[in-house]
């Protein structure tokens, strides 16, 4: 009995210094890995759509191709209207950011000077100086974060390319790489560990995709809205504003901000018209496509999620605001599994 339980700690000592050098080495190769981590996000939302095709009676290989002219034929637009303008509209902005940064020092500093006219006593005015200073900063380096985050989506263009490659053989191979995962898992866990994959599966499942679709459509919506009512910058807007859609509760909020702050730089009257697109695409959202598309939560009460956000935020920025409830709600069922395992043994 003592052999068997000592070599049961050597198998799990050896097993974790295994799964820590594997880690390690994960870590030192981290600027290769993200071709690999599009390709096996994409893989996960063509899956579906695969496995459907096959039922139909075509074969793996054409069935992904199928998708892919599918998912071409889509991106064509993109490709040669989109693009381009997006880079024309980026080009412009960097042009006109010495421009933009001006004037918005003058407005900033021609509030300062009227604001300074009122009686206000020392102390409050002090703290109202810093809060003022502060909101100057954190507007600018959202600036500078978000101009930058578009550089690096367009700098990503490899990536980009690479990873439908590695999809293709992600989805032609997706049962032999779960036999040869599943197979690394011990038995006694096995089976645990296929039911909470599912449950984590499902979870994800209905909120990525249904979440990139309607942030893709509120994106789009707002795009082509800001173009008709004259905004030079109605793409890049546009992509911002479904970029922060993904964001639970605080991403319209997020996303009208800069839609505000840019058209209010063009003109007053083009401000007020985007205003107006912001609410009618807002009300397009709530009222058809989240009810339509989002028909499953995440299982996460409301003030678990804020509370997401507002910790993912602190800790990792953007990045942290865009996974914070899908980590959250992973690690919701993992404790949930791992609690009800030891109240059971």
């Amino acid at each position: 009995m003592t052999v068997k339980r000592t070599l049961k700690m050597w198998r799990l000592a050896g097993a974790g210094l295994f799964l820590a050098a594997a880690l390690f080495f994960l870590y030192l190769v981290r600027e290769i890995l993200t071709p690999f981590l599009l390709a096996a996000f994409l893989a996960y939302l063509l899956k579906p759509a695969m496995v459907k095709l096959e039922k139909k009676g075509l074969r793996r290989p054409l069935a992904i191709l199928l998708l892919y002219l599918l998912i071409l034929a889509l991106s064509l637009p993109l490709f040669f209207f989109i693009l381009p303008q997006l880079i024309r509209e980026l080009n412009e902005f960097l042009t006109q950011l010495p421009a933009f940064t001006s004037e918005v020092e003058g407005l900033v500093q021609g509030f300062y000077q009227r604001y300074h006219q009122v009686a206000i006593p020392t102390g409050l005015r002090r703290l109202l100086d810093e809060s003022i200073t502060n909101i100057s900063a954190a507007f600018q380096q959202g600036a500078r974060q978000a101009l930058q985050a578009l550089l690096d989506l367009l700098a990503g263009a490899a990536s980009f390319l690479l990873a439908p490659i590695l999809a293709y053989y992600l989805l032609r191979d997706s049962e032999q790489i779960g036999r040869a995962a599943s197979h690394l898992l011990p038995i006694q866990v096995k089976e645990d560990a296929l039911g909470l994959w599912l449950e984590i599966d499902r979870v994800l499942t209905s909120f990525i995709r249904g979440h990139l679709l309607v942030s893709l459509i509120v994106g789009f919506l707002t795009g082509m809205g800001l173009a008709l009512v004259g905004s030079r910058y109605a793409v890049i807007l546009g992509v911002v504003v479904g970029l922060a859609d993904l964001i639970p509760y605080f991403g319209p909020v997020i996303g009208a901000v800069p839609v505000l702050a840019l058209t209010l730089l063009e003109s007053k009257k083009t401000a007020l018209y985007a205003l107006a697109v912001m609410v009618i695409v807002q009300q397009i959202e709530s009222s058809l496509l989240a009810p339509r598309i989002l028909s499953e939560s995440v299982g996460l009460h409301p003030l678990v999620i804020i509370f997401a956000l507002l910790a993912g935020g602190e800790l990792w920025g953007v990045t942290g605001l865009l996974l914070a409830v899908p980590l959250t709600a992973i690690g919701c069922i993992v404790v949930k599994f791992i609690w009800a395992r030891l109240v059971s043994s």
